[in-house]
């Protein structure tokens, strides 16, 4: 009787594993990202950690202010990634202008403002946003010197007269380090 109460048991936990592995599709991987700041090389840099390897998205060499370091930059921006992807904003990361500052912010939808709270980075008031998120996009391939062309599969766009990246079709696609 014992056995027979053991083995249903386990014959219940086998079902619930399969079932649960069975749900988890490639499509739902970016909830396994992990962003974080480190040294490299001795520059900052904010990396993810995807399902399929580590991608430097961001390294930081130039201070903002005397407060606005690269190592400060690093730390804060990079929780700043995470903190979106935990809370599910972190679909699109998209350009706009806050206090009058040029920034990358994430957003849910496409269309709409920047608001402060989904201000991902600020640049200096000479920048370019949409030219700093075409090099997030397409640095890799923008090195070798091959034209950066835009379609409608790849991760950047234009809504509304700004430029977005979807940062799900990003991840997919981005080489990562070995």
């Amino acid at each position: 009787m014992r056995t027979k109460l053991i083995k249903g048991i386990v014959a219940s936990l086998g079902l619930a594993v399969a079932g649960v592995l069975s749900f988890n599709t490639p499509g739902e991987a970016s909830v396994d990202n992990t962003y974080y700041c480190a040294q490299l090389n001795g520059n900052w840099n904010t990396f993810v950690n995807t399902p399929r390897g580590r991608v430097k998205l961001v390294s930081w060499e130039e201070s903002f202010s005397d407060n606005w370091t690269p190592r400060n930059r690093c730390i804060e921006i990079s929780k700043r990634f995470q903190g979106f992807l935990d809370d599910g904003s972190l679909r699109y990361i998209r350009t706009g202008k806050v206090n009058n500052l040029p920034v990358l912010c994430v957003a849910q939808i496409k269309g709409g403002d920047c608001p402060n709270q989904n201000v991902l980075i600020t640049l200096k008031s000479d920048t370019d946003p949409e030219g700093v998120l075409l090099r997030l996009l397409d640095f890799r391939r923008s090195v070798s010197g091959q034209t950066i062309v835009l379609s409608e599969n790849d991760a950047g766009f234009y809504a509304d007269q700004e430029f977005y990246v979807d940062m799900s079709k990003f991840l997919s696609k981005v080489d990562v380090d070995k």
